[in-house]
Parts: structure tokens; C-alpha cells; sequence
């Protein structure tokens, strides 16, 4: 009767580990879970503020419009398109339209802190100059070499380059900087070219997940093995007793 009772209190505790050893892994999967969801979140706060960082300089440059009266036509303006880049870097690769015709004056590059000013087609319906800036589109490429279209309200677009080579222009973005910001835009430093740029925060924090995951593997691997040691050991001193 005592090897029955002994037997029957080996196999309990046994069951109490692998009970334990249950709820443990529970835990563990929930907690790697948890982690995974607010990786997510951060990862995604940094995609958005590198995108934020990618519209610094396009959201800087100022596109105006001005009118005169035209000397050659009674009741005709001739409109007059001028771009400003108050940052200190280049833009390059200039086109613009104009009602959806191209303006051909409109090219090449604009240096830092400086303006073009282009002229526009002659129109006979006495526009307005906030009219005529509606009208204009303007694309870019800017310094990180990133392609941009900016439309007459000042929203910008990011330009991908197709198979065919053509540009594909993607949802609407609003800038990101106002004009009592322009001076503010700084060029990331430059490091040495033998020089390993440090970790980035996003890395930082990728590797500091992956090493919770990895001691909450081995926490749970321990956990399994303990378990079934005590299971093991339960089952031997249940048999030896039986055989006492």
C-alpha cells in the first residue's frame, strides 16, 4: 500500500512540473507575442520619420507666381513662375508644367539659397497670381536623390521609376516644414571613408528584441527539460517502489 501511495505521489508531482512547465510556456508565448506587436509599433514610428526626414528639402522649396499686364495685347497678363531653394542643397533635374503643358524654360539645376524665375504662356483671362500658382507643377530630384513632384498646392509626391522607365508618382504628401523653417535644414554629416557609421536606433532596437526572444527560448527550453526530468525521475521511483 505505501509503494501505491508512493507511486501515485511520484506521478502528481510529475504532473504538477508539466502543469507548471505549461503555464510557463503560456506565459512565454504570450509575452513573445506582445513583443512582436510593439516592435511592430516602433518599427513603424521609424519608417515615419524617415519618410519625414526624406521630405525635409522637397517641402523647402518655394514656388511664387507673379502677373504683369502684357504690352502687346489690351486685357492680356503675361504670368511669371519663380522657384526658390533656401536650403543648402541642390536640387536638380527642373521640369514644370503649366496647365498641363510642359514649360520648356524650365531645366537643369537650382543651387542652394538661390532662385529662377521663368516665364509662363500669355493668358487673356486676366488671371490671378493664386490662380496661376494652382496651375503650376513642378518636379525634382533632391539632394539624397529622391524624385519629387510638387503640386500647386504644395503637396508633394515621391516619383518611382517604372520598368518602362517612366515615373509613377505615389499618394500625396503634405510637407513637413513651413517657410519660418527654411534656414533650419542642415546636410547629414559626412563620415570618414574608412570610418563604420554606428548602429542606427532602429538597429539598436531590432537587437534588443531579438535577444528577449532568444532568452525566452532558452528559458523555456529549460523549463520543457526540467520538467521532464521530474517526470522521468517519478516514473523510475514509482517502478522501484512497485518492485520493492
Amino acid at each position: 500500500m505505501v509503494e501505491i501511495l508512493m507511486a501515485a505521489f511520484g506521478s502528481l508531482v510529475a504532473l504538477g512540473a508539466l502543469v507548471v512547465s505549461f503555464m510557463a510556456h503560456r506565459h512565454q508565448v504570450a509575452r513573445a507575442a506582445a513583443l512582436d506587436v510593439r516592435e511592430g509599433r516602433i518599427e513603424a514610428r521609424e519608417r515615419a520619420l524617415d519618410q519625414r526626414e526624406q521630405r525635409i528639402q522637397a517641402s523647402m522649396i518655394e514656388v511664387h507666381a507673379s502677373t504683369s499686364r502684357s504690352s502687346l495685347h489690351d486685357g492680356w497678363v503675361t504670368p511669371r513662375l519663380t522657384i526658390v531653394n533656401p536650403s543648402n542643397q541642390p536640387v536638380r533635374g527642373l521640369t514644370a508644367s503649366y496647365r498641363g503643358e510642359a514649360v520648356p524654360d524650365v531645366f537643369g539645376s537650382l543651387g542652394p539659397g538661390t532662385a529662377r524665375s521663368f516665364p509662363l504662356p500669355p493668358s487673356g483671362n486676366g488671371a490671378e497670381a493664386d490662380l496661376v500658382l494652382h496651375q503650376i507643377t513642378l518636379t525634382f530630384t533632391d539632394a539624397a536623390g529622391n524624385r519629387w513632384l510638387r503640386d500647386g498646392g504644395g503637396g508633394l509626391r515621391r516619383g518611382v521609376r517604372t520598368a518602362e522607365g517612366e515615373w509613377e508618382w505615389m499618394d500625396r504628401e503634405d510637407p513637413v516644414i513651413t517657410e519660418s523653417r527654411a534656414n533650419d535644414y542642415r546636410p547629414a554629416p559626412q563620415p570618414p571613408p574608412d570610418h563604420r557609421p554606428a548602429p542606427s536606433h532602429r538597429s539598436s532596437i531590432q537587437q534588443r528584441f531579438r535577444l528577449q526572444h532568444l532568452r525566452s527560448a532558452r528559458s523555456h527550453r529549460l523549463i520543457w527539460v526540467g520538467a521532464a526530468v521530474m517526470i522521468a525521475l517519478g516514473a523510475i521511483s514509482g517502478v522501484l517502489l512497485a518492485h520493492r
